[in-house]
C-alpha cells in the first residue's frame, strides 16, 4: 500500500472538515448551508401556518365561508384552534425533542463504529544505536487509519436507566400535549361564550333603543297635543341618549370578544365572523362533588404527566447512584499503520481489548449528583400532591359556580317574565292617559336589566359547566357535539 500516505492524508482532511480546493466550501460548510435553508423553509411553513394572513392557513377556513363571513359553531372554532394554535406547535416540538432523547439514550447502549485517521510529523527519527548497529523505532512520518468499534459492557445501570428515563419523559410530554389541548378547548369555549353573551347584550341594547325610540314618538305626540308636560319628552330623550351610549359600548365589547376568539384560532383579526350558535342552557353532568373529584384525579393529564416525570426522576436517581460503580467497555480496532514501531513499512493490524475505570475520589461530585437527583425526585412527589389538591379545589369551585349559575337562571327567567309584563302594562296605561312617563321608563329599564341578567346567568352557567368539564379532564368536544346536535334538532 505505497499510496496509503495520500489516502491517509485525505481521510484525515475529511475527518477534520478542512477544504483543500480554493474557492470550494468544505463539506461540513455546505451541509450547514443546506441545513440553514431547510430550517428557513420549515420555519416558513410553521410560521406560515400560524400567520393570520397565510394562504395555507386560509384554505382551512374555506368550508366555513358564506357570504363573505366565517360561519362558525363552537366545535368549528375548537377544531380550527387545535389545528392552528401556536401552543400546539410548541408542544409538538417538545415531543420531537423527547423522541430524539430516546434515540440518543438507545444509541449510547449500542456499539459505536467510526473511522479514524491521523498523521504525525516528527522533527527526527527515533532510533537507537549501539556501535555499528542501530534500530529505528519511529519514522519522521507516521500514518494511521482504520476502523474502531466501542461497546459499553457495564455502566452500573446508568445507560439503561437513562433509556427508561427518556421514555418516561416522552410519555410525560404526550400528557402535556393533552393538557395543552384541553386548555385550548376550554379557552376557546370560554371566549366563544363571551362573544355570545356580548352579542346578546348588544341585542338587548338594540331592543332598548328601539323601545325608547318608539316611546319617544308617542311622548312627542302627547306633548304636542298638550296632554303631557315638556319634561316627559326631555326625560325620554335623555334615557334614549344613554341607551345609545350603551349600544355603542355593547358593539365595542362584541368586537373585542370576537377579536379574542380570532386570536385563539390564529386567523386575521379583520376576518368577519358569524356565530351560528346562541346561548342556551346545556344539560349538566350527572353526579355529585365526590364523583366529579374522583373523575378529575383519574382523568387529569397534569397528574398523569407528573406520574411519568416521577418515574423518569426515579430512573435518574438510579443513574446517579450507578456512578459509584465501575464502567467496563470493549474496544476493537482494525487499522493500517506505517512509520510506527509496530510496522515501519506499513501493513494492516487489529487489536481488541477490554478496559475499566473505577471511581475512587472526585471530591464529592458523585455524592452531590445523587443528592440532587434525590431532591428532584422528592420535589416531583410533593408537586404531585400539590397539583392534586389544586385540582380538588378547582373542581369544587366549578361545581359550586355551576350550582349558583343554575339558580340564577331560574331566578332571572322569573324576573324576565314579570318585568316584560310590567312594561306592557305601564305602556298601555300611559297610552290610555292613566300612567306616567316615569313609570314607563322605569319599567323599560327594569326589562332591559332583566334581559341582561338572564343572558349573564346563561353565560355564567355555560362557563361554569365548561370549567367543571375541564377540571374533571373530560372530553369537552364530546359534550359540545351533543349540545350542538340538540340545538340543531
Amino acid at each position: 500500500m505505497k499510496n496509503f500516505k495520500q489516502v491517509s492524508f485525505i481521510i484525515l482532511i475529511l475527518c477534520l472538515g478542512i477544504g483543500v480546493t480554493p474557492g470550494v466550501k468544505p463539506v461540513f460548510a455546505q451541509n450547514l448551508n443546506a441545513d440553514a435553508i431547510d430550517f428557513m423553509s420549515r420555519s416558513t411553513t410553521i410560521f406560515g401556518l400560524g400567520s393570520r394572513i397565510s394562504h395555507e392557513g386560509s384554505e382551512m377556513l374555506l368550508p366555513f365561508r358564506q357570504n363573505g363571513k366565517l360561519h362558525l359553531a363552537l366545535i368549528d372554532c375548537i377544531d380550527i384552534a387545535l389545528e392552528r394554535n401556536l401552543d400546539i406547535h410548541l408542544i409538538e416540538e417538545t415531543l420531537a425533542q423527547a423522541d430524539a432523547d430516546i434515540t440518543r439514550a438507545w444509541s449510547a447502549m449500542l456499539p459505536f463504529i467510526g473511522a479514524e485517521a491521523n498523521y504525525t510529523r516528527l522533527d527526527e527519527e527515533l532510533a537507537f544505536g549501539m556501535g555499528p548497529v542501530s534500530m529505528t523505532f519511529m519514522d519522521r512520518d507516521i500514518y494511521k487509519a482504520g476502523v474502531v468499534l466501542r461497546q459499553p459492557l457495564f455502566t452500573g445501570g446508568r445507560l439503561n436507566a437513562g433509556r427508561k428515563a427518556a421514555r418516561y419523559s416522552r410519555d410525560a410530554r404526550i400528557e402535556d400535549k393533552k393538557s395543552v389541548e384541553e386548555e385550548i378547548v376550554f379557552q376557546v369555549t370560554r371566549v366563544y361564550r363571551t362573544a355570545q353573551v356580548t352579542e346578546a347584550f348588544h341585542h338587548v341594547a338594540v331592543e332598548a333603543v328601539d323601545l325608547l325610540e318608539k316611546h319617544e314618538h308617542d311622548v312627542a305626540i302627547l306633548v304636542h297635543e298638550g296632554e303631557n308636560p315638556e319634561v316627559d319628552l326631555l326625560r325620554t330623550k335623555t334615557d334614549l341618549a344613554n341607551a345609545r351610549k350603551n349600544l355603542n359600548a355593547s358593539a365595542n365589547a362584541f368586537d373585542i370578544a370576537l377579536s379574542g376568539l380570532k386570536n385563539l384560532m390564529v386567523i386575521d383579526l379583520e376576518e368577519p365572523i358569524f356565530l351560528t350558535q346562541e346561548l342556551c342552557r346545556p344539560p349538566e353532568p350527572a353526579g355529585d362533588l365526590s364523583i366529579f373529584t374522583s373523575r378529575a384525579i383519574k382523568n387529569r393529564s397534569e397528574l398523569s404527566s407528573l406520574k411519568y416525570q416521577i418515574a423518569a426522576a426515579e430512573q435518574g436517581l438510579k443513574a446517579a447512584r450507578g456512578a459509584y460503580l465501575p464502567r467496563v467497555g470493549l474496544e476493537a480496532r482494525y487499522e493500517y499503520i506505517q512509520g510506527d514501531i509496530r510496522d515501519m513499512d506499513g501493513d494492516d493490524h487489529w487489536t481488541i481489548g477490554i478496559g475499566a475505570d473505577v471511581p475512587l475520589w472526585n471530591w464529592g461530585k458523585t455524592r452531590a449528583d445523587v443528592i440532587k437527583a434525590q431532591s428532584g425526585f422528592n420535589q416531583l412527589k410533593i408537586k404531585y400532591k400539590k397539583v392534586e389538591e389544586e385540582i380538588c379545589l378547582e373542581v369544587r369551585k366549578a361545581f359550586l359556580n355551576l350550582g349558583k349559575a343554575g339558580k340564577n337562571i331560574t331566578a332571572s327567567e322569573a324576573a324576565l317574565k314579570t318585568s316584560s309584563e310590567a312594561y306592557r302594562m305601564e305602556k298601555a296605561r300611559y297610552q290610555a292617559g292613566e300612567g306616567t312617563n316615569t313609570n314607563v321608563l322605569n319599567a323599560q329599564t327594569a326589562l332591559s336589566r332583566a334581559e341582561a341578567n338572564h343572558v349573564q346567568a346563561l353565560f355564567e352557567h355555560n362557563v361554569a359547566l365548561a370549567a367543571l368539564e375541564r377540571a374533571m379532564g373530560l372530553n369537552m368536544k364530546k359534550y359540545i357535539n351533543l349540545e350542538q346536535r340538540e340545538q340543531t334538532e
